[in-house]
């Protein structure tokens, strides 16, 4: 499922915590937006370390600690002929970023005994949901997301560890 000019995701790793395998990336990233019928994407994808995202989180949200991803979207365009109930993505165009921190994933992979390439997946799959328009501020959205974060994660046959939110 190659889609280069539908969605653009470029990837800067900056961290030395994890080996990133930046093709599986793009094509976890490819399928969720497909899925969703998000019409256009132009994403910026950074992979850092704890004190980097920790430092974005205070400056642009005035939280003081450590998150395992951030997502800020810059742009979204809607076509209205084309949206569709059950899917937030759907006739988007969106142009947005996401931080994801590859030492939390490492840290957390530990607690949820999975591998941290995985944890580093989900971070990426919730920055992404983000940006098509899921939220987490409600019980009822917490498990919306989860459960299209599974649906995802389905396509490659893993299953996301039980969590305490």
């Amino acid at each position: 499922m190659n889609t280069p000019d539908l969605f653009q995701i470029r990837i800067k790793n900056s961290q030395t915590q994890l080996a990133v395998d930046e093709a599986l990336i793009q094509e976890v990233s490819s399928y969720l937006l497909k899925s969703e019928k998000v019409t256009f994407a132009d994403i910026s994808l950074a992979i850092v370390d704890n004190p980097m995202i920790r430092e974005l989180n205070q400056n642009y949200l005035e939280h003081d600690y450590d998150t395992d991803v951030l997502s800020f979207l810059l742009e979204c365009q809607i076509d209205p002929s084309k949206q569709e109930a059950d899917l937030r993505g759907a006739g988007k165009t969106i142009e947005g970023e996401i931080i994801v921190s590859a030492e939390m994933a490492v840290s957390m992979s530990e607690v949820y005994d999975w591998s941290a390439d995985h944890e580093l997946l989900l971070y990426i799959i919730h920055g992404l949901l983000h940006l098509c328009g899921y939220d987490d501020l409600s019980d009822e959205e917490i498990l919306l997301m989860r459960t299209k974060e599974q649906q995802i994660l389905n396509h490659w046959g893993l299953t996301i560890p039980r969590r305490e939110e």
